[in-house]
């Protein structure tokens, strides 16, 4: 368990990146961007893919696909990884679109359901997840439910942008989690304005004195640490 808390400390993470950059650069090259929909910026699944390349994971699960461009990532990123990706619901107008997309990738399984009943039941040891739906407290509870099988090499939760109240549990309860907006890995969103024309307007949002203008991704590792009555009675009523 050291050596996987190692991996994932973010000094480490962060100097796993600048190695890995040209790679993911090739990888993303191929990958139409795709704007105005929302979903999970390129810079941030470069830190998924830094911080869990190590682990070499067999299987992948994904909470939360939208179009799908976060899913097509991961596909391309871990070819010899099982993708299972799960979205809430079948008739999104999102969800034609996500199946064209992944239509002739072979290691995705697309799922349509509520996320928490289908990945603990789905959940192998070693595995790596994301989740970016559902969100704030319920994606937590989520990430802690499987955290707590002692099976995840880490859960990815999507969206806990500075001084919300699921990121200021975080910070009390996780000491050995960081954030995607970590002034460590803030350089990589130069991958955001390659691939985003509309992106180059937040290079100055994105400078040493703002904050991020979009989604925010925490890295929680096992194991879970002990929380506290008040903290878990949070959890509870935020079901």
């Amino acid at each position: 368990m050291t050596d996987e808390l190692t991996l994932l400390r973010k000094s480490v993470v962060a100097e796993r990146a600048e190695r890995l950059l040209p790679e993911y650069q090739q990888i993303i090259a191929n990958i139409p961007p795709e704007a105005g929909f929302g979903g999970i910026w390129e810079s941030e699944m470069f830190l998924f893919y830094a911080a869990v390349k190590s682990f070499a994971p067999k299987q992948i699960l994904e909470s939360g696909r939208a179009r799908g461009k976060s899913t097509l990532i991961l596909a391309r990123s871990f070819p010899d990884a099982r993708i299972v990706s799960v979205e809430y619901e079948r008739e999104s107008e999102n969800a034609p679109a996500a199946e064209t997309k992944l239509k002739n990738e072979a290691n995705i399984e697309l799922l349509y359901g509520d996320s928490r009943e289908i990945l603990p039941q789905q959940l192998q040891s070693g595995d790596a997840v994301l989740i970016d739906g559902p969100k704030d407290f319920r994606a937590l509870k989520l990430a802690i439910d499987l955290l707590r099988t002692g099976k995840p090499c880490a859960v990815f939760v999507h969206d806990f942008p500075p001084n919300s109240p699921q990121r200021k549990f975080v910070e009390r309860n996780f000491p050995d989690a960081f954030f995607g907006d970590d002034l460590l890995f803030r350089r990589f969103q130069s991958l955001d304005v390659e691939r985003d024309p509309r992106a180059r307007g937040l290079e100055a949002a994105v400078s040493a004195a703002s904050p991020r203008r979009y989604g925010v991704f925490v890295c929680l590792s096992p194991p879970l640490p002990t929380l506290g009555l008040p903290s878990r009675l949070r959890l509870f009523f935020s079901s």
